[in-house]
């Protein structure tokens, strides 16, 4: 239960102790009912109460015939009460309803604790998605297995059993990139050889398909912004105690957006992640726009501080406003950031999180002879009067200008010409006292990303 597969018995023994162990049979009834949905989302029960009896009418939310699987059970339900209280099988509106005496329902015995445990086993994993494994998690399995070969969209079709032309549709459907995924499993591996083994930087390349080290480097770079052996040594100097709360929100940002802000389609979200141990799964569970929580992988993208790791998904194609929460799996252990059990929600365009500021936006772009600057910053501190921005060795900093604010953050921007190729930054707030705020804020250093030449 609760992992990428779920077992019958194991369900059917769920809703047997919520039935059974219920203070009344009132109460198990109504439980059972809400457990049915665990079989397949699109069936529930509709509960409804009259003067004399308790009825529970099978239904499905897109209008569909009912599977035979739930009139079976609620069949089997009928028999095993008939001998404690008086129920009945009836057809309302074409739909099977168990129709319950309510003057016979009475306490029965019952294991109060054991029931609120399998309440809260059933609360858990109404948010686990039942589906079969989809594409993305199929295609996922297929590359891993053969990541050290060269491989191409045919071969992996005809392991899956598909055609060339069909899995490139299905791709396509779901605005999925052959190639992509390819190097996202590549880069995945990357990390996990270069912070868990001892294997060379060349042995590392050599299973990653790379028969050139070179090769392997150079991608290593376009990924991030340092080497191999750069974050090989940050990983095994920067491990650090687990805390209370080792997973935060960075920031994240939604499709929402305000005039003269970037405006996006999709959602993404950046976390904090504390590096306790390199085997980690970092997930962002997401309401769909079907209604159900999935779970959407992180990848790692850059050293935040000491000890300390920004990682972020891709673009979320889920239900708007993005409402989400934080999962990260580490040593056996799970830590959950539900921002104090309401969830996030992204109702602006941007939602910050740890941070007093955040970055959305940092390039810098070959203009002729010269390069220009655009920077984005959000910043949550309400009494902010200046912002500026220092460029590499620059000795003159640039101010930033405030373009718009709302409850939840003020939006600075800079858009200058300048000189020379900035490799990174770093920023300075003040307040009207010209005090400088943030003085602990992480990363100390904006990288930029090279302009193509």
């Amino acid at each position: 239960m609760a992992g990428e597969y779920w077992h019958l018995s194991d369900l059917l023994q769920l809703q047997h102790i919520l039935l059974s162990h219920a203070p009344s049979l009132k109460e198990g009834l109504v439980w059972w009912s809400k457990s049915l949905s665990l079989f397949e989302r699109n069936v529930y029960i509709e509960i409804s109460e009259s003067n004399e009896s308790l009825d529970l009418t099978l239904s499905t939310r897109d209008q569909q015939n009912l599977p035979a699987w739930s009139e079976l059970l609620l069949t089997e339900l009928h028999a095993s009460l008939s001998s404690q209280v008086k129920t009945e099988l009836v057809s309302v509106s074409s739909k099977l309803c168990l129709r319950v005496s309510l003057y016979e329902l009475e306490p029965q015995p019952a294991m109060p604790g054991l029931h609120s445990f399998a309440k809260k086993v059933f609360l858990l994993l109404q948010h686990q998605a039942i589906e079969s494994p989809d594409l993305q998690s199929q295609l996922k399995r297929t590359i891993q297995r053969a990541i050290d070969k060269p491989l191409s969209i045919g071969v992996v079709a005809k392991q899956l059993g598909l055609s060339t032309r069909t899995l490139q549709r299905r791709l396509s459907e779901k605005q999925l990139n052959f190639s992509q995924l390819v190097e996202d499993e590549k880069q995945t591996l990357a990390l996990n050889l270069l912070a868990d083994t001892h294997l060379s930087v060349a042995q590392v390349a050599l299973k990653l398909g790379y028969d050139d080290p070179s090769n392997f480097h150079r991608s290593f770079r376009r990924w991030f912004s340092f080497t191999p052996s750069f974050y090989r040594q940050q990983c095994q100097q920067n491990r650090i105690q687990v805390n209370q709360q080792p997973v935060r929100l960075h920031y994240a940002r939604g499709s929402i957006g305000l005039p003269g802000e970037l405006h996006t389609q999709e959602g993404q979200v950046w976390l904090e992640v504390d590096n306790i141990a390199f085997e980690k799964v970092v997930t962002v569970e997401c309401k769909d726009q079907d209604g159900i929580w999935r779970h959407y992988p992180a990848f790692f993208d850059d050293f935040l501080a000491d000890g300390t790791e920004l990682w972020s998904t891709a673009n979320l194609p889920v239900a708007q406003p993005l409402s989400f929460r934080l999962r990260y799996d580490v040593d056996g252990e799970t830590y959950i950031d539900d921002n104090q059990q309401r969830d996030y929600l992204v109702s602006e365009r941007l939602l910050l999180g740890a941070p007093a500021y955040i970055v959305p936006t940092l390039s810098i772009i070959k203009t002729g002879f010269a390069y220009q600057l655009f920077i984005e910053l959000a910043c949550r501190l309400a009494n902010v009067d200046r912002i500026l921005c220092y460029l590499g060795e620059h000795p003159e900093p640039l101010a930033l200008q405030q373009v718009s604010t709302n409850s939840q953050y003020s939006v600075w921007t800079l858009s200058s010409p300048f000189p020379a190729l900035a490799k990174q930054c770093h920023f300075r707030l003040y307040d009207k006292y010209n005090q400088e705020l943030a003085l602990h804020h992480y990363p100390k250093h904006y990288q930029f990303v090279p302009p193509l030449m």
